[in-house]
């Protein structure tokens, strides 16, 4: 019996389609393992249970079969010990099983399958730092640690490929010709010239990809040709300070605001983003705001218009900004897909 004819085993047990001499065996590692002692009823430790009694059984040497003599247990016992094991085989079908099937499944993709298909040179960093890589285009890639990507050096493609697992920072050189797609095995990003962030680690329940500079694309990798065409046509576009989580269990996509808006540099703006207003049109601070950073907030003009501002900006982040503006016209906020929606009233009222 391998790891997962174990883990089917122990699904069988806890939806009642195990036999009576498979239940006795579930029932014997159990009590090898915890000694009739139950473990206390918590999420973390259900989600370890299937994994320490596999462990057990591999160090002891106890694969038996199902002609194996096992104790007799009482029924009460079973009963409870049944609650616990049905759980630990509920959560680890969901995730561990789960987890196999939606990465290892023929109809997903695979860094190393991709790797090995191509031919492609790979670079990773075991290290605890950052490490650069250049690529023969004049991009380069700052790969966090436990990270790695594969690459082709092929500049004469009409487009560069770039497949990573983990964490990285892309700076890309502008090609319009050559469109530059960074691939994970969920997503696809493709740029023609920008700086951004992605972090798809394998067993994050979320990808992220964030963008610094410039523009990207980003849409779900599908096998199927007219799924992935579908997939294109729907692409999700984020610019600066806006970035894209992508959940793997839900396979869905949600653009937001990133965690911490920087400035966007701009000819004729000073590097730190100082902003002074004195008695200024409401309208006129938050279009200045967005202009700072680069992210859409959404207002009535004409309305916000009829309100003023006064006050200095230095050493404030950007939800910061738009708080003090809010409270200083008795307005609101909510961001929601990438954006500040403000709702105010007519000051002259």
């Amino acid at each position: 019996m391998d790891r997962t004819a174990f883990r089917e085993l122990l699904i069988k047990y806890s939806n009642g389609t195990a036999t009576a001499a498979e239940k006795a065996l579930v029932d014997h590692w159990y009590e090898l393992l915890y000694d009739y002692k139950l473990p206390a009823l918590k999420q973390e430790e259900l989600d370890t249970i299937e994994q320490e009694m596999w462990a057990h059984i591999e160090q002891a040497g106890n694969i038996v079969t199902e002609n194996t003599t096992v104790p007799y247990i009482k029924p009460a016992v079973r009963r409870k010990r049944l609650y616990y094991i049905a759980a630990a085989a509920i959560i680890t079908g969901l995730i561990t099983g789960g987890w196999i099937i939606f990465f290892s499944s023929p109809e997903t993709f695979s860094f190393e399958k991709n790797r090995q298909q191509r031919k492609l040179a790979e670079s990773s960093n075991n290290t605890a730092a950052p490490k650069r890589i250049s690529l023969a285009d004049g991009s380069y890639v700052v790969l966090q640690p436990a990270s790695k990507i594969a690459y082709a050096n092929d500049i004469n493609s009409n487009k560069r490929e770039v497949f990573l697992e983990g964490e990285a920072f892309f700076q890309v050189t502008k090609d319009p010709a050559r469109p530059f797609y960074v691939y994970t095995n969920e997503l696809v990003t493709k740029v023609l010239g920008t700086s951004f962030d992605v972090r798809a680690f394998p067993r994050d329940n979320t990808i992220k990809v964030m963008v610094h500079t410039g523009k990207v694309t980003v849409y779900q990798r599908k096998n199927d040709q007219a799924e992935q065409e579908l997939a294109r046509s729907n692409a999700t576009i984020i610019i600066p300070n806006q970035q894209v989580l992508f959940n793997r269990h839900q396979a869905s996509i949600t653009r937001s605001i990133s965690e911490q808006p920087l400035a966007v540099i701009t000819n004729g703006s000073n590097n730190n983003g100082q902003l002074v207003f004195t008695d200024t049109p409401a309208s006129d601070v938050l279009m200045a705001i967005q202009k700072a950073y680069g992210i859409p907030i959404v207002f009535d003009e004409e309305l916000l218009s009829r309100c003023s501002f006064t006050g200095a900006f230095t050493n404030e982040s950007f939800f910061e900004r738009i708080n003090l503006v809010c409270k200083a016209i008795e307005a609101t906020y909510e961001q929601t897909d990438g954006q500040v929606i403000i709702t105010g009233h007519d000051c002259e009222k």
